[in-house]
Order: structure tokens, then C-alpha cells, then sequence
């Protein structure tokens, strides 16, 4: 019968040991691995994408001009020079708060000035199709030749209504069309309504 050597029992050991330590260390990594959640996805960019989907986003400024700047000039009559500029900014999505300004001259001495804040609501109908009503007050002043060498003034004050629909050109670019209905509250001035139109840019 043969001698067993003495370090056998002690190598079994040390190999049993070593086995069991690394056994130890590597299914805690497995187990964490298997369980470990996957990772969430990408925020999808604010506003969609489109031309206008973007339009309407909080925390942006838009700058616009209604009316356009005009100037028209009729045959045997005075002429006329407009420009009607606008801000507003979106303070939630959707919802816009903004003011407007106009100055009109016909001819050297009749002078008309206006002033006023809104708010407004926008929907998005499809990538390049929105509509952005709004609701304000505006206050009028005019002033012209009178009688005898003397100047007549005349202001009003209107709550305004505009609903115009914008087409979404390029990225941050509009232009739009649409009814008003301006409804006298106060002053020298009478009610009105009809047509107007708008172009502006969104930041």
C-alpha cells in the first residue's frame, strides 16, 4: 500500500477554498447583471419635429407684424404709411401673453396711434397648419386737421378679437390670415371688423 503525501489534504483544501471565493465574487456580478434595469430612453425633442409642431412651446418669444408695413399712396388723395409690430411669449404651452403697437400717418398732419395687450391660445392642426386666437384690449389715438387751423383728436378703447390661421413657411417662420372684430368699450371711435393679416418669427 502506497504513502499518501502529506500536502495533499492541504492543496485539496487551498484549491477547494480558492474554488469557493471566486464562486463567491462572480454571482453577485451575475445575479446584478440579470437584474440591472434597462436603460431608460432619450427624451424625445420638445415640439415634435415639424415645421410648426414646435410652434406654441413655453418659454418662447415670437415677434410678428400685422398688417404688414405698408404704405399706399390713392390718385388725387393723401397717402398712408402703416406699421403695426407685435411680441408675445408663450409663459405655458399653448398659452401666450403678449402686446401690440401701431402707428398710422395719413398724409403730413393725421396721425393715429395704438397700443394694447392680449393673450392668446395656439393648436397646432398639422406640421405646417396652426390657428392662434387671441384676445386683448387696445387703446386709440387720433389726431388731425381741424377747422381753422386747429387739430381734432378722437380715441377709443376696444376689447380686440383675432383668429388668425398660420401657415408654418420654414422652421420659425409664419404667415397667417384670418377675422378680427375689434368691439368699441369707450371713446370717440366705432366698432369694426373684418380681415387681417400676419407674418413673424419664433425664438
Amino acid at each position: 500500500m502506497k504513502k499518501r503525501h502529506f500536502l495533499s489534504p492541504m492543496v485539496t483544501k487551498a484549491v477547494a477554498g480558492l474554488v469557493f471565493g471566486c464562486a463567491l465574487l462572480v454571482l453577485p456580478a451575475r445575479a446584478e447583471a440579470q437584474t440591472a434595469p434597462p436603460p431608460a430612453p432619450a427624451p424625445a425633442p420638445s415640439g415634435g419635429g415639424g415645421l410648426g409642431q414646435g410652434f406654441g412651446d413655453a418659454g418662447q418669444l415670437v415677434i410678428s407684424g400685422e398688417d404688414f408695413l405698408g404704405f399706399t399712396k390713392v390718385n388725387n388723395e393723401g397717402w398712408q404709411f402703416t406699421v403695426q409690430p407685435a411680441a408675445d411669449y408663450f409663459v405655458i404651452p399653448s398659452v401666450s401673453a403678449g402686446v401690440v403697437a401701431a402707428f398710422i400717418m395719413r398724409g403730413a398732419d393725421d396721425k393715429e396711434e395704438l397700443i394694447g395687450a392680449r393673450g392668446g391660445y395656439n393648436l397646432n392642426v398639422t406640421e405646417n397648419l396652426g390657428a392662434w386666437a387671441k384676445v386683448g384690449i387696445a387703446f386709440d389715438h387720433r389726431s388731425l386737421p381741424g377747422i381753422n387751423n386747429t387739430t381734432a383728436s378722437f380715441s377709443t378703447t376696444w376689447i380686440t378679437l383675432n383668429l388668425p390661421i398660420l401657415y408654418h413657411i420654414l422652421p420659425h417662420l409664419f404667415a397667417g390670415i384670418g377675422p378680427f372684430y375689434n368691439l368699441k368699450i369707450a371713446g370717440d371711435g366705432n366698432t369694426g371688423f373684418g380681415f387681417n393679416s400676419v407674418v413673424g418669427g419664433w425664438f
